[in-house]
């Protein structure tokens, strides 16, 4: 295990919209001395509270877990009864769309995969799909708006440090201001000089070669993708949202 002195980090969780950094996010927590990932849980079924409640309350110090955890009122009760803090990463619907539209062509015979290939769907297409949904005998999506809700609680919760992916990836300096919030916000070390070394290991522990889907860790990448057509058809369907997390401040992009 990697030490640090004597410092005792209280057990948290790592809360993420998928395709939003998680493979990123989880080496610069690994980075900090002394912390060790637990375990992997996702999605917040219902059904899944009790097991989710024994895995997290049992936590050690020094450890933390991560997953993507649907909003729920039972779960937000879950993590208030254990006091226990959530860092909470999300990005940009639009390129969380274009994420997906790369992901799922890598895995031959998934449901998504099949359908993306079965009608000869290019990259414009299959972005198209997944901002609209669809609904075969195979294979399910909801629209980007109904997946991104599924978190959004999350978002006005107590007790939770809010990460946008973009401030990880847009530099160097952007990414260290986003570790200084995480380490003062999980109690890590408050001295300024202690803090620049922890950040330091941090980003040194990142190497995105040992990730299985972390593809090229920019933003922005819709930009290159969208023509006017998609552009409108997310609008329509979550235009607002973008608004809502600050990404745009009208419809007019």
């Amino acid at each position: 295990m990697k030490q640090y002195g004597n410092k005792q980090i209280q057990p948290f969780f790592a809360n993420s919209i998928a395709k939003s950094g998680t493979h990123l996010l989880r080496p610069l927590l690994e980075g900090i001395p002394s912390l060790n990932h637990h375990t992997f849980i996702y999605p917040g079924r219902l059904d899944q509270l009790e097991e989710h409640r024994r895995i997290l309350a049992t936590m050690a110090t020094n450890h933390f877990a991560n997953g993507h955890l649907h909003y729920s009122p039972q779960y937000s009760a879950l993590f208030k009864h254990l006091n226990m803090k959530q860092l909470f990463l999300y990005r940009d619907p639009r390129d969380i769309v274009v994420s997906y539209a790369y992901f799922f062509m890598k895995f031959k015979g998934h449901p998504y995969e099949r359908y993306f290939t079965e009608n000869n769907m290019n990259i414009k297409e299959r972005c198209t799909a997944l901002i609209n949904g669809f609904n075969t005998v195979y294979a399910h999506r909801s629209n980007i708006n109904m997946f991104y809700q599924n978190f959004l609680g999350w978002m006005s919760e107590a007790n939770i440090l809010l990460v946008p992916y973009e401030s990880l990836v847009h530099s160097k300096e952007s990414q260290r201001n986003e570790l200084r919030k995480i380490l003062r916000f999980l109690e890590v070390e408050k001295r300024p000089m202690k803090i620049e070394e922890i950040v330091n290991m941090m980003q040194a522990n990142v190497d995105p070669a040992k990730s299985p889907t972390f593809r090229k860790g920019q933003a922005g990448n819709w930009q290159m993708i969208f023509d006017e057509e998609i552009k409108n058809q997310f609008k329509a369907i979550a235009g607002d949202l973008l608004i809502k997390l600050g990404y745009e401040n009208n419809h007019d992009w």
